[in-house]
C-alpha cells in the first residue's frame, strides 16, 4: 500500500493558511521582546544593585505581571441589522400578547415632546 502523501493522511490537521503563520510569528516576537525586556530590567537591576538589585527588578516584574494580568482581547462587536433602530420616544411601543408571550396587549405611548433648552444661563451679579 502507498502513502498518500502529507496532504491526505487521516487524523492530520489542514496545513495553516498564511495568516495563520503571521499571526504565530507576530506572537513569536511579541514573547521574544517581552522576555527581552524582562531581562534588560533585570541586568539593570544586577549593574545597580548587585544581587539585591536582580532580586528587586525581578519581584518588581512579577508584581507586573501581577498587577496588570494577561492581556485582553478587545475586540469590537459589529452587528448589522436588517432596519434602522426604532425610536421609543417618538413613536411609541405596542406589542401584541403573541409577540410578549403574555395574555394582554401593550401599549406604552410616545413621550411628548419638550422645548428645545437654549438661552444662557443668567446669574446675578451685585
Amino acid at each position: 500500500m502507498s502513502d498518500p502523501g502529507p496532504e491526505h493522511r487521516d487524523g492530520d490537521a489542514p496545513e495553516p493558511s498564511a495568516a495563520d503563520w503571521a499571526d504565530a510569528e507576530r506572537q513569536l516576537l511579541a514573547d521574544a521582546n517581552a522576555l527581552a525586556r524582562d531581562n534588560a530590567m533585570r541586568d539593570r537591576g544586577r549593574k545597580l544593585g548587585g544581587a539585591a538589585g536582580a532580586a528587586l527588578a525581578a519581584a518588581m516584574i512579577a508584581i507586573r505581571d501581577i498587577y496588570e494580568g494577561p492581556p485582553k482581547d478587545d475586540g469590537s462587536v459589529v452587528v448589522d441589522a436588517p432596519t434602522e433602530p426604532e425610536d421609543l420616544d417618538r413613536d411609541g411601543l405596542e406589542l401584541g400578547a403573541d409577540e410578549i408571550g403574555g395574555l394582554n396587549d401593550v401599549a406604552v405611548p410616545a413621550l411628548p415632546r419638550r422645548p428645545a433648552v437654549v438661552g444662557r444661563r443668567t446669574s446675578r451679579r451685585r
